[in-house]
């Protein structure tokens, strides 16, 4: 301590403060389309508004909650009983169960919706027996169930590893030792999982739930495709009817529906954490014979078909049957210009990340916290109003003096601006943890011994959170790969994505050669999330 008293490292903090403030550029970023579309949302929405209210209205937030609580409580019954089975039990096959379990995460919903869409009419001889043995009512009934069938088994089969993997972690160490203690002391399996296991893991699989449920509300391809209509259909309605307002006012119904979902995982987590107990270990996995395996097979086996290899395998012939009539030149711009954007999305998303989580080791005090908290408001927002906002902003920048040369851009640099804002989130919250499992003392002895704090941030903390980071970049670059609503409004002119490309060949009726950009987009998504998932493998073991 120097003779005055003061603490060096807090005189670099309070020198630096005044350079802190463009770490709240990424949340700045993020909040200005929420503005906008409250802004807009607010403002008269014209004889339109009665008319949905009265038709529309009750249908949209029926179907959206109906969807979001369905999705989500069958992605638990997909994904806890996995997570125990490959965390708890050694059967044959468990090490390819464990990675080949977050597959599905690559299978984008509308592509996989692709996969079953014709199931539908191989119901048909189905609906002519219920209708002539118990009557047209029956047959109605029936006609309205099947989609709903198939719409939440596609997305709770491909988005289930949100709860798969969030459940993992907890079973791997968090409570481990406690299972193990309730094993000596005479409990058998059954009763570990219900009393003991799914007890701990509550945070995690509501967690886990809240991410489904998220998605759920916001998908577009998958409800669409089976004839659907929660919220997100609506709001594409409703503006391609022209009532912009109208469509922002249930823009903001259906962000307080996800904002409500966070909620309820908050509340529910209360004071809860999930930091492990250092002294733990992982698991003894008890080897199962036989019929053990073949039941953890059973539990493990359906969702991952379901969601993965189904789709791949009718795609994978749909693909090879129609290579004579794949625009293979139009298939590789539309991949070229994917991975241009999920590239260059994915490094601003990882910089922003950083920044914002970085900042709080270089400076203190409250408003740092809220700008991290505001970068994670993205991931709430439906993508179509996103893009909305977004596009608002960037014109209405366009037409100042100085930023002109934007009109000419306008649409892509939206494009990124709106991935950014929607999935900053997603690679905030692995760099987040990967800082705070990282001792602060490195840093500030770092400091202390005279490197400014941006030397002691690249030569101390990134290299040993780099994992985390390349962690944050790789589910950033999926999602963006993946992403639908966003880029169909935003894109360019005669620009195509593989997903916006694989959405047109299907809406055209060209399932054969739908799949070829559709497997196209699964392979590179595999790509990236295979070694994601052998570096999660690594990390819980």
């Amino acid at each position: 301590m120097p003779p005055d008293g003061s603490d060096p490292v807090r005189r670099q903090r309070s020198r630096w403060r005044p350079a802190l403030l463009a770490v709240w550029l990424p949340a700045l970023v993020v909040l200005l389309p929420v503005l906008v579309v409250v802004w807009r949302g607010l403002q008269p929405a014209g004889e339109a508004w009665p008319q949905i209210v009265e038709a529309r209205l009750g249908g949209h937030l029926w179907q959206s909650l109906v969807l979001a609580g369905s999705v989500t409580l069958l992605a638990m019954v997909f994904g806890v009983p996995a997570a125990w089975q490959v965390t708890m039990h050694e059967f044959p096959g468990r090490r390819l169960l464990e990675w080949a379990l977050v597959l599905p995460l690559a299978m984008p919903g509308f592509v996989a919706a692709m996969a079953y869409v014709d199931g539908l009419e191989s119901l048909i001889p189905l609906y002519v027996r219920v209708r002539t043995a118990f009557g047209l009512e029956a047959f109605l009934r029936v006609q309205q169930i099947a989609p709903w069938v198939f719409a939440i088994g596609v997305l709770a089969a491909t988005l289930f590893p949100y709860v798969y993997l969030s459940c993992r972690a907890v079973f791997e160490r968090e409570a481990a030792g406690t299972m193990e203690a309730a094993r000596t002391l005479g409990a058998g399996p059954a009763r570990v999982f219900l009393r003991v296991a799914v007890p701990m893991a509550r945070p995690a699989i509501a967690a886990g739930g809240s991410l489904v449920a998220m998605e759920a509300l916001n998908d577009y391809g998958v409800v669409t495709a089976f004839g659907l209509s929660p919220l997100t259909p609506g709001i594409f309605r409703v503006w391609t009817e022209g009532h912009p307002e109208a469509a922002m006012r249930l823009a903001l119904m259906l962000t307080a529906l996800m904002v409500l979902l966070v909620g309820l995982e908050n509340w529910q987590r209360g004071r809860r954490r999930f930091a492990a107990d250092p002294g733990d270990i992982p698991p003894a996995r008890h080897r199962l014979g036989a019929a053990g395996a073949a039941r953890a097979w059973m539990i493990c086996a359906p969702p991952l078909v379901l969601g993965f290899l189904i789709p791949a395998w009718r795609m994978a012939r749909w693909a090879w049957q129609a290579r004579d009539r794949t625009d293979w030149r139009g298939l590789l711009d539309a991949a070229g210009n994917s991975l241009l954007l999920a590239a260059g999305a994915s490094v601003l998303i990882s910089l922003g990340a950083v920044t914002l989580v970085a900042a709080r080791r270089l400076a203190t005090g409250p408003s740092l916290a809220a700008a991290q908290r505001l970068g994670l408001l993205g991931y709430a927002l439906p993508g179509a109003m996103v893009a909305v906002g977004i596009g608002t902003v960037v014109s209405t920048l366009a037409a100042r003096p100085g930023f002109g040369f934007l009109a000419l851009s306008v649409s892509a640099t939206g494009l990124v601006a709106a991935y950014f804002v929607r999935f900053l989130a997603v690679s905030l919250q692995p760099v987040g943890a990967g800082f705070d499992r990282l001792s602060a003392g490195l840093h500030e002895a770092a400091r202390t011994l005279g490197a400014s704090p941006t030397r002691a941030l690249v030569r101390i903390d990134l290299p040993l959170v780099w994992p985390a980071v390349l962690a944050g970049a790789t589910l950033a670059f999926i999602d963006v790969f993946k992403e639908l609503p966003m880029t169909l409004v935003l894109r360019p002119f005669d620009f195509q994505t593989l997903a916006t490309e694989t959405y047109r060949l299907t809406g055209e009726s060209r399932i054969p050669e739908a799949a070829g950009p559709g497997l196209l987009m699964v392979a590179i998504s595999l790509v990236g999330l295979i070694p994601l998932s052998h570096l999660i493998r690594r990390r819980l073991q």
